[in-house]
């Protein structure tokens, strides 16, 4: 009998309470939460460091340009680089041979599909009146590029 109660009392105490599965379960939801914020803030972290080099290889094929042309390709209006209706900057940088096709640097996140000046859009626009000074604009998502804050960033030429 004596026995019999032991083994009943030993086999209570063996399992987890429902508390104590719920508090593994916090703590558990809290760690994923943690990591899942810190993953999303280095996707953003990447797409601006690849902006900056997408910038920079743009300022580097309209530099090839201008030193062949004399001239920055005129665009009167501001266009979303490399999207369908750009018939300007995509395709005059394609045609003289300082780009490639798969070259012309896109936005990484939305790539074409942005809109040049609003919030929470992201794309690289270019825009040149007289074709002795050009701007491009692109967008960041965060502050981490040093010197530049989140948003709508101004690259001037020359």
């Amino acid at each position: 009998m004596k026995s019999e109660i032991l083994k009943r009392k030993n086999s209570r105490n063996s399992g987890f309470t429902i508390l104590e599965l719920l508090v593994v379960i916090a703590i558990a939801a809290m760690i994923m939460s943690f990591v899942l914020v810190s993953i999303s803030g280095a996707k953003q972290r990447s797409r601006d460091a690849r902006r900056e080099v997408g910038i920079k290889s743009l300022q580097n094929a309209l530099s090839i340009y201008v030193t062949t042309m004399n001239i920055y390709p005129v665009c009167a209006s501001e266009v979303v680089i490399g999207s369908p209706a750009d018939t300007c900057i995509g395709p005059i940088l394609i045609s003289a041979g300082v780009l490639q096709p798969n070259q012309v640097p896109v936005d990484p996140l939305l790539g074409t599909s942005g809109t040049c000046g609003l919030a929470n859009s992201y794309a690289y626009c270019y825009q040149s009146t007289n074709g002795s000074t050009y701007a491009v604009r692109y967008a960041l998502e965060t502050n981490t590029i040093s010197g530049k804050a989140a948003g709508w960033q101004p690259a001037i030429g020359p």
